[in-house]
Formats: C-alpha cells, sequence, structure tokens
C-alpha cells in the first residue's frame, strides 16, 4: 500500500512537472529577434503584469492588439539598449537610483510593495532599473546626437526675455490703473 502511494505521488510530481515545462514552452515562444536579442511571449507578459502594476488597472491580457503594442515597446526598448551599448553610453547609479525613487514617489509605490510584485510575478527584480537606465541613457544619447546641432543665439535669447518683461510690467501697470 505504501508502495502504490509512493508510485502515485512520483507519477503526479512527474505530470506535474512535464506538464508545467510544456506550458512553459509553450508561453515562451520567440515573437521578435534582434541581433542576438530576442523577444518571447514570457517577455510580453512580463511586461503586462508591470504595466498592470503600475497604472492598477486591469488590462486584458488576451488581446492581441494590447500583446503587438507590447511586442512594440519591447522592441524599441531592445534597439535602444542596442545603440546605448553601441555608443558606450553610461549613467552613475545616483543617477539611476534618484530616476528610480522619483518614479516609484510618483507612483505611490514602497520597495516592499515592489519586491512584493516582483516575487509574485517571477519578475527579476532590476527590471524597472533596467527600464529606466534604458531611458536615462537613451535621451543622453540623443543629446549628444544633436547637441552639436543646436544653435542657441544667446543675444535673442535675453532681447526675448527682456520684452517679455517689459510686457508683464505693462501689463501690472494697466491692472494698477484698473483697479484704481
Amino acid at each position: 500500500m505504501a508502495n502504490n502511494k509512493k508510485k502515485i505521488f512520483i507519477f503526479i510530481i512527474f505530470s506535474f512537472l512535464f506538464f508545467n515545462s510544456s506550458s512553459q514552452s509553450l508561453t515562451n515562444n520567440v515573437i521578435a529577434t534582434i541581433n542576438n536579442d530576442i523577444i518571447t511571449e514570457l517577455d510580453i507578459k512580463k511586461e503586462i503584469d508591470f504595466i498592470k502594476f503600475f497604472n492598477k488597472t486591469e488590462i486584458d491580457i488576451n488581446s492581441e492588439k494590447l500583446k503587438r503594442e507590447i511586442a512594440e515597446i519591447l522592441i524599441d526598448r531592445k534597439i535602444k539598449q542596442i545603440e546605448i551599448n553601441n555608443a558606450k553610453i553610461e549613467i552613475s547609479e545616483k543617477e539611476s537610483e534618484g530616476q528610480i525613487y522619483i518614479y516609484l514617489e510618483n507612483n505611490k509605490i514602497n520597495n516592499e510593495i515592489l519586491n512584493n510584485f516582483f516575487k509574485n510575478n517571477q519578475i527579476e527584480s532590476d527590471y524597472l532599473k533596467n527600464i529606466i537606465n534604458i531611458d536615462i541613457k537613451w535621451n543622453k544619447l540623443i543629446r549628444l546626437i544633436y547637441e552639436n546641432k543646436i544653435n542657441i543665439n544667446l543675444t535673442e535669447v535675453n532681447e526675448q526675455v527682456k520684452k517679455e518683461s517689459q510686457n508683464n510690467k505693462d501689463i501690472e501697470k494697466i491692472k494698477t490703473k484698473l483697479s484704481l
């Protein structure tokens, strides 16, 4: 009798592992390839979970339109990552941590809640940090690319500031006269 229970237990464990691994392979199909980086259905699921968590809304995870939009977001993020890596754009840990803090404050989320979310959804704990770092680095790269193309005429800017200042003084004079 004990031997039968042992066999049933082993069968159940084996079945669970078999079905679990086959279901993961189904949900981990490759959606896109950029250079040698891939985006899988699992990546899309993680991003949907992440968006649901931060937006605090329900999302139809079976929506094909949503999956396409998320895939596009992930493709754009991969392309940005490739470009910032090629340009060797770096940021400081302080810069990164500061932006993460601002992001969490704006979304009214503390580290404990965030860490529980990552743990419960089996998402790596630096997921948010990676997203923010890519955005910061991408902004730096764009700035570097266009910095030399930006031509600011300080004389014009100073003249415009003087005009605005004079206009404000004129408006104040008019307000004062009207209130008398």
